[in-house]
């Protein structure tokens, strides 16, 4: 018999309301597991956020220490020592994880103290908070030989030297790409001058299979905190690297196994050659106008008012006995910047005895405050460093009173077509195109140093921004 209809709909009336609780909890369900995994993607995200803040200011940080490098013009102790502090310096890496940086991290060519160039981020040393990436660990930092500031390379004003810290001084450390493809080769002319790396959470790490242990018996151990793998048949272990090498340096993570399972994570970011050396070209060409502006004001070489004041004769370089030689030149209006003492600028304006305790005629040297007194880091540029001065206010006679704009003074354009600068100096940057500075000749031809208008050495000069083809920083006044 059949079930009266009532019952037939009271039946069908559960199935659809059964069906509906199913939807609602598969509906809960799938939302459920999307809201889990928006939480996971937020959380990664936040974590990769966090670190890449971390290490953007743990480099400027590093980019500022360079610059802002003490150089003194009285420093007794320095003026006793090719280990001077120099433009350019970076720190010995922290590898007690105390903060500061270590007092000594290798021999001054690097062939000893290698492992002290990687510890941790010297973060009391920069100035900076407490830096932690997204997993909450401490920065990493390596150092190359070359950027290091204890012991220091050695430079000297012998030619053809390797050791000076300038324009064209490379970064020793190669650094690889997830791939095995190498992006900083430190032993070409690309290498980095430093390297910051965010170390991630506790891995497995290869080769040893052991996890990394981060109690406090392994905290200052790198093999805790950095990362191994084989990549292209060539391993890199970010826990050691070799200065100068083109295959043992670091590998930016994260690099995954066939499983999709991390063996890399850990983060890094380059400080490059030209990273520390633009802002320091900058500060070079300030130390020298600072100098010359004190020189023009002293007493004895300003002649009548209103007169702004004389300037040296430049130099050209020239070799004696296998050393640079930077003695003033007359007549010279475009070339390096003399050494001490001028002693033509001294000559051609009335003096005697030019060459020591002179009597009259324009200061055969710098002004009191002036930093290029310390030759320890000056000997660094000067090959770098040109220098050129208005006709004007050149070493002549004493009685004249020539003033900038009125008088026959220099132009540079950019910024402006005037003719009313008094003096120009210009910082080379690293070589360009086919700038070659290995040779005697080579070194003694500007137009392996200049580009522009500033090839000629003669008014007009130009200040523009670094290009592929042009990177000379000049400054005036």
């Amino acid at each position: 018999m059949r079930a009266p209809r009532l019952h037939r709909h009271g039946r069908a009336n559960q199935h659809g309301a059964a069906l509906m609780i199913m939807i609602v909890i598969m509906v809960a369900g799938v939302a459920s597991v999307l809201a889990g995994a928006l939480s996971i993607s937020a959380l990664q995200n936040a974590r990769q956020e966090k670190t890449s803040a971390a290490l953007a200011q743990a480099k400027d940080a590093l980019i500022g220490f360079s610059v802002k490098v003490l150089v003194s013009s009285s420093d007794v102790a320095c003026a006793a020592t090719s280990n001077c502090p120099r433009p350019g310096d970076l720190p010995c890496p922290d590898t007690d994880n105390d903060g500061n940086a270590e007092s000594s991290c290798g021999s001054a060519d690097g062939s000893t103290g290698q492992a002290a160039r990687l510890g941790r981020l010297p973060w009391k040393t920069l100035g900076l908070p407490d830096l932690r990436d997204g997993s909450g660990e401490r920065l990493w930092y390596a150092v190359s030989n070359r950027f290091k500031n204890n012991t220091r390379s050695t430079c000297n004003n012998s030619e053809l030297v390797t050791g000076c810290l300038n324009s064209d001084t490379p970064g020793t450390i190669t650094v690889f790409a997830a791939d095995g493809s190498i992006l900083n080769d430190g032993g070409g002319t690309s290498g980095a001058a430093a390297v910051i790396i965010a170390p991630g959470a506790v891995l497995q790490r290869q080769g040893s299979g052991s996890m990394q242990d981060r109690s406090s018996g392994g905290v200052n151990s790198a093999n805790n905190y950095l990362d191994i793998v084989t990549v292209g048949g060539n391993t890199q272990d970010n826990a050691g690297f070799v200065d100068s090498s083109a295959t043992d340096g670091f590998i930016q993570g994260p690099v995954l196994d066939s499983t999709g399972r991390a063996i890399v994570n850990d983060q890094l970011l380059v400080i490059t050659q030209d990273n520390i050396m633009q802002p320091v070209q900058k500060r070079v060409a300030a130390e020298v106008k600072s100098c010359l502006t004190e020189y023009a004001a002293i007493p004895q070489n300003r002649g009548i008012s209103p007169n702004d004041g004389y300037y040296p004769w430049a130099t050209t370089r020239t070799i004696s006995s296998g050393s640079v030689v930077y003695n003033d030149t007359d007549q010279l209006k475009f070339g390096h910047v003399p050494d001490l003492p001028f002693a033509q600028t001294c000559s051609d304006t009335g003096g005697s005895t030019c060459s020591s305790t002179q009597s009259g005629g324009m200061k055969n040297g710098w002004g009191a405050t002036c930093t290029l007194n310390n030759s320890n880091w000056w000997v660094n540029w000067k090959e770098m460093v040109f220098y050129g001065l208005a006709h004007s206010l050149r070493p002549h006679n004493m009685t004249h009173n020539h003033v900038c704009p009125s008088a026959i003074c220099l132009t540079v354009n950019p910024p402006s077509t005037d003719n009313d600068k008094s003096f120009v100096v210009i910082v080379a940057g690293k070589k360009l195109g086919t700038q070659s500075r290995t040779s005697t000749a080579q070194k003694n031809d500007q137009s392996n140093y200049l580009e522009g208008t500033n090839l000629s050495g003669t008014s007009t000069f130009q200040q523009s921004p670094v290009s592929a083809t042009f990177n000379d920083v000049t400054v005036f006044k």
